[in-house]
C-alpha cells in the first residue's frame, strides 16, 4: 500500500471552551484531489491551518512522507513543498504578471534575470493552459484570472502538496468555472491537491474522494459510488435537519419593508419583501451577498436599490432607527464600550425620547431599560458591565436596547457568533417571540438559526437570491442544497 502524502491521527484541537477539533482521522493520497466540504464552524480552517504548520495540534499526529511530525511548523510545511492558495487575493496589485508567478520562487541565493524570469512564468502558463500575457499589470486582470495566478505562482513553486481555500468564493460563474478548470487540469497533470469549497457542484467536478466535516469530527468519507451530491448534503445537516423552535405562521400581516434592486458588492441584485409578524431570513456561503444584505437594507452600506419602510424611503441608518428599525450587527463587540453599564448600552438610542430641556429622566431611563430586559430575560443588573456577560446575555441586551427604544422590525446579522449552546436556544426563542408580535429580518451562515426562527428564507448564491424556502420547506437540507447547487435566480414574493 502507498504511504499517504499526508496523514493526520486523533488530531483534537480547543480554543478555550471551543473544540475546533475532535479526534480527526485521514489521508491525503499522492497524485489526488481531497475535498473538504462542511458548515461553517465544522474544523476546516483549523485543520488546513494545521497542516500549514500555523496552529499546533493538542493531541494526536500529523505525519508527512509517513513520518511523524510532532513539532510540525509553517517553514517546515513550506520546505516539504505545501503551499496554500488563500481565499483572500494574496498579489502584490502593482506587479506584473511574472513578477507575481515567480516572486518568493527564486531559491536562496539565486537571482534570476528578467528574461528568465519572464520566460519561466510564460512556460508556467503555458503548462497550465492559461491565456494571460506575462507583461499584463496584475490589477487589471479580472478575478477569475488574478486567482489563476496565484495558481501559477504555487506550481512554479513545484508544490507536492496544493490546498486550495475557498478558490472560487466571490466570484462569478464565468470565473468560477475558469479556476475549476484549471484545477482539472493541475488534477490531469498528477497534482496532490485539497479543495476546500462550500459549492459542491465543483466538489463533485473536481474531487476523488471528500472529507464531510462537522462539529468538528469527520461525519464521512466519501468517494467512488458514495460521492454524489444528495450524500454529501445529508451528511452535513446531520441529525439536525428537521429541529424547529416552533411551527410557522401564515403571512397575514401588512407590508412593512420593501428593498427592490438592492447591491453592493459581492451582492448584486436583492429584492424582498417583509410582512407584520414574520420573521425573513437571508441564507448564503462566504460571497454570496448574504453578508451584505443587513448594511444594504439599513443603508449602512448601499451602492444601488431602494428600500421602503410602510412606503417611505430609507437612505441612511439615522432613517431606518427613525422609522423603527433596530439593528445587531455581526460583530458584536463593535456595539459593545468597554466599562460601560448595561444600562447605558440599553438606554442609548432612546436618550432623545426621556429628555427634557437637555435632562435625562433618569427614574424613566431605569424603569424602562429594566422592563425591556425583563422581557427578552437578560441575566444581569443594570449596573453590570455589558462587557462581562456571556455572549447570550450580551445579545439579549442589545436586543432590549431596541424593544426599549420601540422598534417593530429587527435587523440581525449572525446572531448566535460567540453563543454558547445553552444560551443560543434562549436567544433565538427571544428573536421568535419578538417576530410574532413584530417583525425580524435575520441573516446567518448557520442554516439551524433559520431552521428554527424564520417563516421565510431567501437563499444567496453569487449574489443573488436562487431559491425560496416557506414555511415546512425550510430544513437544513434545503437551505444547504440552495445556498451550495442553485444555479436559477428566483423572485421573492
Amino acid at each position: 500500500m502507498t504511504t499517504p502524502l499526508v496523514a493526520v491521527q486523533n488530531i483534537s484541537k480547543s480554543f478555550g471552551l471551543t473544540r475546533a477539533l475532535d479526534a480527526v482521522s485521514l489521508s491525503v493520497a499522492r497524485g489526488s484531489v481531497h475535498g473538504f466540504i462542511g458548515p461553517n464552524g465544522s474544523g476546516k480552517s483549523t485543520l488546513m491551518r494545521m497542516l500549514m504548520g500555523m496552529e499546533r495540534p493538542d493531541t494526536g499526529e500529523i505525519a508527512i512522507d509517513g513520518e511523524s511530525r510532532p513539532h510540525w511548523t509553517a517553514s517546515q510545511a513550506r520546505a516539504h513543498g505545501i503551499e496554500l492558495i488563500p481565499q483572500e487575493l494574496a498579489l502584490v496589485p502593482l506587479f506584473k504578471v511574472w513578477e507575481n508567478i515567480v516572486l518568493g520562487g527564486e531559491g536562496r541565493g539565486l537571482r534570476l534575470s528578467k528574461a528568465d524570469s519572464r520566460a519561466r512564468a510564460r512556460a508556467v502558463l503555458d503548462e497550465l493552459g492559461l491565456d494571460i500575457g506575462v507583461d499584463e499589470d496584475t490589477f487589471t486582470l479580472d478575478p477569475g484570472e488574478q486567482r489563476l495566478v496565484m495558481f501559477a505562482r504555487t506550481f512554479h513553486r513545484k508544490a507536492r502538496l496544493l490546498i486550495a481555500d475557498e478558490p472560487t468564493a466571490g466570484l462569478g460563474e464565468k470565473d468560477s468555472r475558469t479556476v475549476v478548470e484549471a484545477l482539472k487540469r493541475l488534477r490531469a497533470k498528477g497534482a496532490t491537491m485539497i479543495f476546500v469549497s462550500h459549492y459542491l457542484s465543483e466538489v463533485m467536478d473536481v474531487c476523488d474522494e471528500v472529507t464531510v466535516m462537522r462539529d468538528g469530527r469527520v461525519a464521512a468519507q466519501l468517494s467512488g459510488r458514495s460521492l454524489t451530491l444528495d450524500r454529501m448534503i445529508s451528511e452535513m445537516a446531520g441529525v439536525h435537519s428537521e429541529r424547529r423552535l416552533a411551527p410557522r405562521g401564515a403571512r397575514t400581516g401588512k407590508l412593512l419593508v420593501e428593498g427592490r434592486h438592492l447591491a453592493m458588492p459581492p451582492l448584486r441584485q436583492l429584492n424582498f419583501k417583509l410582512y407584520e409578524n414574520e420573521c425573513l431570513g437571508f441564507a448564503g456561503l462566504l460571497g454570496s451577498g448574504r453578508e451584505k444584505a443587513i448594511d444594504v437594507i439599513s443603508g449602512a452600506a448601499r451602492l444601488w436599490g431602494s428600500v421602503r419602510v410602510r412606503g417611505e424611503f430609507i437612505e441612511t441608518p439615522r432613517e431606518a432607527v427613525n422609522a423603527g428599525l433596530g439593528m445587531l450587527t455581526g460583530s458584536r463587540q463593535l456595539s459593545i464600550v468597554p466599562g460601560w453599564s448595561v444600562l447605558k448600552h440599553v438606554s442609548l438610542p432612546s436618550l432623545e425620547r426621556m429628555s427634557s430641556f437637555g435632562f435625562i429622566d433618569r427614574h424613566r431611563e431605569r424603569e424602562n431599560a429594566d422592563a425591556a430586559m425583563k422581557r427578552l430575560r437578560v441575566k444581569a443588573t443594570l449596573e453590570d458591565e455589558l462587557a462581562d456577560l456571556s455572549g447570550g446575555n450580551q445579545q439579549r441586551a442589545l436586543l432590549a436596547r431596541w424593544l426599549m427604544h420601540g422598534s417593530d422590525v429587527l435587523l440581525i446579522d449572525e446572531p448566535c457568533v460567540g453563543v454558547d449552546i445553552a444560551a443560543r436556544n434562549e436567544l433565538l426563542i427571544a428573536i421568535r417571540e419578538f417576530a410574532r408580535a413584530h417583525a425580524v429580518i435575520l441573516a446567518s451562515s448557520d442554516p439551524m438559526d433559520l431552521v428554527e426562527c424564520c417563516d421565510r428564507v431567501l437563499c444567496l448564491r453569487k449574489g443573488v437570491v436562487v431559491k425560496e424556502l416557506v414555511g415546512d420547506e425550510i430544513t437544513e437540507d434545503a437551505i444547504l442544497r440552495a445556498t451550495m447547487t442553485a444555479t436559477k435566480i428566483a423572485e421573492a414574493a
